[in-house]
């Protein structure tokens, strides 16, 4: 980088790194706060409809087929 962009952008050093940690902390607020949001959630009373025996075996074949 040259002596003249590094001059320019002298000023502006602070502002950035102050706005950039705003921002990762924002974000990561978000995820945070989503990640903490979902692992409350409880599944146990969606009802799952019964598979037949015939129907997991073509489940089983067709996973298997695609490792």
């Amino acid at each position: 980088m040259t002596p003249a962009a590094l001059r320019a952008r002298k000023p502006f050093f602070w502002k950035n790194i102050v706005l950039a940690g705003g921002l990762f902390a924002l974000t990561g607020g978000i995820y945070w706060y989503t990640l903490k949001a979902l692992i409350q959630d409880d599944f146990g009373d969606v009802p799952v409809p019964p598979v037949s025996e015939a129907e997991l075996i073509k489940l089983r074949a067709k996973r298997d087929a695609e490792k």
